[in-house]
């Protein structure tokens, strides 16, 4: 774990989770199997990301939250998962040995992108793409995909608006500021988001000359 990590007692992460340090899991957190976790992401109390959720750089995720909430089938016999999944009953040797299983991936990838603020207590279907800058309203359900630097609120989630304007979200997207080391970035000035692009550009334009 990284020095800089701070991860609490009560968390769990599973042994499978790729993590880019540093991060923040608050207690009760939680990051299951198959998970990939950019650097600066801050899980708060109670929050957790299910199975194959791949979560971008300096998200923020408040309390009581849940990523890639597992799909159940609708035109199955049942939508329980005894038919594709043997692990919750393992000392019930019918349940365990005996069923003719059909192959079904109840946590297909989840795709949170970069410098995602997802509000207390969502709920997001796994299979779900956020873009990049998007932000999460508290008590929001969502079940479709929420493009760069929109804002999305209610259940389901629907547009509130988006954050910053056409041209400016183009060219925060062609930058990727949270591809940068944190040190060329921590002069920014962060309030002006027109400035903000303009010293971007220059520091682009300086690391590839």
């Amino acid at each position: 774990m990284s020095e800089h990590s701070t991860i609490a007692k009560s968390s769990h992460i599973a042994a499978s989770v790729t993590i880019e340090h540093p991060i923040h899991c608050g207690p009760n957190s939680q990051i299951h199997g198959e998970c990939i976790v950019g650097r600066y992401l801050f899980l708060n109390i109670n929050s957790l990301l299910y199975p194959h959720v791949k979560i971008g750089r300096y998200c923020s995720i408040a309390r009581n939250c849940e990523i890639g909430v597992a799909n159940h089938p609708t035109t199955f016999l049942s939508s329980h998962s005894f038919q594709y999944h043997s692990a919750q009953f393992p000392t019930d040797p019918v349940y365990k040995d005996e069923i003719k299983r059909v192959a079904w991936r109840g946590h297909p990838e989840t795709y949170i992108g970069n410098d995602v603020w997802i509000g207390a207590q969502s709920i997001i279907r796994a299979g779900v793409r956020i873009g990049d800058g998007a932000i999460i309203a508290a008590n929001t359900v969502v079940t479709k995909d929420v493009g760069p630097y929109e804002i999305v609120g209610g259940s389901p989630a629907k547009l509130i608006k988006k954050r910053f304007s056409e041209n400016q979200i183009a060219d925060l997207l062609i930058l990727k500021w949270w591809e940068l080391p944190l040190q060329k970035i921590a002069k920014l000035q962060f309030d002006n988001i027109d400035s903000c692009i303009s010293q971007l550009n220059e520091i682009r334009s300086t690391m590839e000359s």
